[in-house]
C-alpha cells in the first residue's frame, strides 16, 4: 500500500510536471502557493484540474469495475465490457444530434443511457441462473446492438456533430478545465465515499446470497444500490471525458494482487484506477511529440493485452 501511495502521488506530481514546458517538482510546489504568474496559470489554472479529474476519474472506474465484479462474480464483469460505457456514449449521441449539443445536457444523456442500458440488462437477465456469465454474454451482445446504433447515428448526423461525437468518442482529458472538472469530481466524491459506507454489502454479496441472508443482509436490495452507485460513477466519468475502456476491468485485479482482500481492497482499487489513468493521460500527451493522444486510446491498447491474457487465465482455471 505505501508503495502504492507512492506511485499515485508520484504520477500526480509527473502530470503536473511534465508537458511543452517541463518544470521541476519543487518548482511546481511553489507554484501551487502563488497567486500570479506564467507558471502559476500552466500548473494551477491548466496541469491541475485536468491531473484532478485524471485521479478521481480514475478511482471512481476502477470502484465501478470492482463493484460488477463482485455482483457477477466473474472477473470479466465491467462497465465497459458489459455494455455500460457503451450505453452511456448512445445516450449522449441522441442528446448531440437531436441539437441539445451544450456540456450539461450530454452530461445528462449520458448518465441517463448508461442507467437505461443498466435497466435494460437488469430485464433481459432477471429470474435466470448462471448469473455472472449471463449478464456477461447479455452485456456483450446488447454493447454489440448499441455500438451498431451509435454508428448508425453518426452517419446519420451532421458532419461537425459527427467530429464533435468521434472526438469525444476516444475518452480524452484534453481540454479539461476547472468548469468541466469542478462539479463532476465533488459529484464522484460523494458517491465513492457513499460506495465505502456500503463497503459491507460487498462483502456479503462476495459469501453469496444464501450466507448474505443468513447474516442478515437485504441481497437484492443492496445489489440495486450497489449497481446504482456503480452505474452513477460511469455515467459522470463518461459525461465528462468520454468511454475511458478497461480501468474498471483491469485496477480491480491489479488492487487484489496487492492487498488480497479485505478492508484495503477499495482503498487499494481506487489508487490503482487513479494511477493507470493518470499513466495513461501523461503518456498520451509525451509518446507521440507535438500529437496529443487521448488517454481513451492508450487505455485501450494496453488493456487489450491484459484483457486476451485474463481471458487465458479464466479459460484455464474453468477446464
Amino acid at each position: 500500500m505505501a508503495v502504492l501511495v507512492g506511485v499515485l502521488l508520484m504520477s500526480f506530481l509527473a502530470s503536473l510536471s511534465i508537458g511543452d514546458t517541463v518544470l521541476s517538482p519543487i518548482r511546481v510546489v511553489q507554484a501551487l502557493f502563488e497567486t500570479q504568474g506564467g507558471i502559476h496559470m500552466v500548473v494551477v489554472d491548466w496541469r491541475l484540474p485536468r491531473a484532478l479529474a485524471a485521479v478521481f476519474f480514475g478511482a471512481a472506474l476502477a470502484l465501478s469495475g470492482t463493484v460488477f465484479q463482485t455482483i457477477t462474480r466473474n472477473p470479466l464483469g465491467s462497465p465497459d465490457v458489459i455494455g455500460l460505457t457503451t450505453g452511456a456514449y448512445t445516450g449522449a449521441l441522441i442528446v448531440m444530434t437531436s441539437g441539445g449539443g451544450s456540456g450539461a445536457s450530454v452530461g445528462i444523456g449520458a448518465i441517463l443511457g448508461g442507467f437505461g442500458t443498466a435497466a435494460l440488462m437488469a430485464l433481459l437477465v432477471a429470474g435466470r441462473g448462471a448469473l455472472g456469465y449471463r449478464i456477461v454474454i447479455v452485456g456483450i451482445g446488447v454493447s454489440a446492438v448499441l455500438a451498431a446504433l451509435n454508428a448508425w447515428m453518426l452517419l446519420r448526423a451532421r458532419r461537425e456533430v459527427a467530429i464533435s461525437a468521434a472526438i469525444w468518442d476516444a475518452g480524452s482529458l484534453n481540454g479539461v478545465g476547472w468548469e468541466q472538472a469542478a462539479v463532476p469530481i465533488v459529484v464522484v466524491t460523494v458517491l465513492m465515499v457513499v460506495l465505502f459506507g456500503a463497503r459491507r454489502g460487498l462483502w456479503l454479496i462476495e459469501l453469496g446470497d444464501d450466507v448474505g441472508t443468513s447474516l442478515g443482509g437485504r441481497m437484492g436490495l443492496m445489489k440495486a444500490g450497489l449497481i446504482a452507485l456503480a452505474v452513477g460513477l460511469v455515467g459522470v466519468v463518461t459525461a465528462v471525458i468520454g468511454p475511458i475502456a478497461f480501468v474498471a476491468l483491469a485496477a480491480p485485479h491489479l488492487a487484489r494482487l496487492i492487498v488480497r482482500n479485505g478492508p484495503a481492497h477499495l482503498v487499494a482499487t481506487a489508487m490503482t484506477g487513479a494511477t493507470l489513468l493518470s499513466l495513461a493521460d501523461i503518456i498520451g500527451q509525451n509518446a507521440v511529440p507535438k500529437h496529443a493522444l487521448p488517454a481513451g486510446v492508450v487505455t485501450l491498447v494496453l488493456g487489450g493485452v491484459y484483457l486476451i491474457f485474463l481471458v487465458v487465465q479464466t479459460a484455464r482455471r474453468r477446464y
